[in-house]
């Protein structure tokens, strides 16, 4: 490394000095060290928690996120002109994509230009304002930490869904245990009824009871219609301004989940209700993510930083919860590949090719359809039954299945 000393005219490019005397800057200059350091050196570790600050004066940085993401900062741009990856502890792993040059600054340097000087103001490095963006990445990284600190409030299944499960799981269990535990809750109880009289069940003999309508609908069914009943009740948010997030959220899950019915219908080797609940529960990291934002005025406020976390944290988020919930390893699955368009497991679909495909067929005439691949163009369309006819025939499959898709979201709306 090599070191030389700045001239007080480049000092004035960067924001933090654009306030500054010419007689601040000179002590800035002075103290202040230039370093050159050749390509693929390390400049700033994850979490460092140093409190140098760092201004890029040639070449360009590559700044890996501690979300995985990675981006670049070249000298002379509008990113150069603030220190780089300022906040402590430190989000991102900074490192030289080419020979750069670099002032780097120690915090006591700016506050004793600043004490030195006639000018009475408070700036200070440290207590600069962050703008949207920054502290949208402030509290990302918090919420992070906290997931992974098991510091993150979870939603819980609803307890009617948890004892179902459990006496599914004891061998000695049978329909009247299932029904019993049911009509603990007189409302889960009418829509199993319900959906045991449905289009979509309907047999021959009409159920009177609950214990009946278990009997027809089968032990399986069952569990997975009364785990989908319960989560309506978890798409829910205390806050006025989310409600109609929370809303549409339901509402898109829906649509999904009857599409994934109706996939798994025509497509062998699937469950329909087991498709069905992966499509319900596929963005249920969305619901955790809404109702904690609540905390947080500035995404709260902002569509555009709640998309943001809500993208970069929905799978982390998601999965988390089905795991809590003890769910099977192909459900977590899918809340992590969820919209993966070039997703290609194994030769046989799985349920993230049903999610995926339901999406793409859910989003046709609509303005997101620009923004994915054609369905043909997927793995998973190749892999489903649907796969086996042209595009234009598997969307007029489920035109005709319409009725269908219609009927299983009623069934998830009772």
């Amino acid at each position: 490394m090599e070191t030389e000393v700045i001239d007080i005219e480049s000092l004035k490019f960067f924001t933090p000095f654009q306030s500054l005397t010419d007689k601040q800057l000179d002590y800035i200059a002075v103290n202040a060290q230039v370093v050159q350091v050749g390509s693929g050196k390390t400049i700033i570790e994850l979490d460092s928690k140093s409190p140098n600050k760092y201004l890029l004066l040639e070449g360009t940085l590559k700044l890996h996120a501690f979300d995985g993401t990675v981006s670049t900062i070249d000298a002379n741009t509008e990113r150069a002109k603030n220190p780089v990856a300022q906040l402590r502890p430190s989000r991102y792993h900074v490192s030289t994509s080419s020979v750069c040059k670099i002032l780097v600054l120690k915090e006591d340097s700016l506050n004793t230009a600043i004490e030195q000087s006639e000018i009475t103001s408070s700036f200070s490095l440290n207590e600069t304002v962050l703008d949207d963006e920054h502290e949208e990445d402030r509290i990302l990284y918090e919420l992070i930490l906290e997931l992974q600190q098991g510091n993150f409030i979870l939603p819980s299944l609803p307890h009617i869904a948890t004892r179902i499960r459990e006496i599914i799981a004891d061998e000695n269990s049978n329909a009247n245990d299932i029904a019993r535990v049911i009509m603990t809750d007189p409302a889960i109880a009418a829509k199993i009824v319900k959906a045991a009289n449905s289009a979509m069940y309907q047999r021959h003999k009409k159920a009177e009871d609950c214990k009946t309508a278990v009997v027809g609908l089968g032990t399986k069914v069952t569990t997975q219609l009364v785990t989908a009943f319960t989560l309506k009740e978890l798409f829910q948010t205390p806050n006025k301004m989310l409600k109609k997030r929370m809303k549409k959220l339901w509402e898109h899950s829906i649509e999904i989940a009857a599409i994934c019915y109706v996939l798994a219908k025509v497509t062998p080797g699937f469950s329909a209700e087991h498709a069905m609940l992966a499509g319900l529960i596929h963005d249920i990291g969305n619901v955790a993510i809404l109702n904690k934002a609540i905390d947080h005025p500035l995404i709260m406020d902002s569509e555009k930083h709640l998309d943001k976390i809500i993208d970069k944290m929905h799978a982390q988020v998601g999965s988390s919860i089905l795991r809590r919930w003890d769910f099977s390893e192909d459900f977590i699955t899918v809340t992590e590949e969820t919209e993966n368009w070039m997703h290609n497991g194994k030769e046989q679909p799985d349920l993230i090719d049903i999610i995926n495909m339901a999406h793409l067929h859910s989003y046709i005439g609509s303005p997101k359809q620009r923004d994915v691949p054609i369905i043909d163009q997927t793995p998973a369309f190749h892999k489903l039954a649907l796969g086996k006819l042209t595009p234009k025939l598997s969307i007029k499959v489920l035109e005709k299945a319409h009725e269908k898709i219609n009927e299983t979201k009623a069934l998830l709306s009772l």
